[in-house]
């Protein structure tokens, strides 16, 4: 059995999902204004981070639908990822 628990330790993209995970398309930008005004983070990073918003949020809708409202959140955390 392979544990995949700490495949991401290490890795800022994880915490950095949150832009996707936690704000709306305003909000966003200035979380990313913020985190770059205090550390240069390279694109590739930022695009790893919405991959991982878009696992977390599919996973969530997989398990959970879209009438609950964890499912709703996670669908709108869909909608937020395309929209980018």
């Amino acid at each position: 059995m392979v544990d995949f628990g700490d495949v991401t330790a290490g890795d800022p993209a994880t915490d950095l999902a949150t832009a996707w995970l936690t704000f709306d398309p305003a909000a966003r930008r200035v979380f990313r204004a913020e985190v770059e005004r205090r550390r240069a983070t390279d694109e590739a990073t930022w695009e790893r981070a919405r991959a991982w918003a878009l696992v977390i949020a599919s996973a969530v809708v997989e398990q959970a639908g879209t009438t609950s409202l964890f499912g709703r959140a996670g669908a709108y955390v869909l909608e937020q990822v395309l929209l980018d």
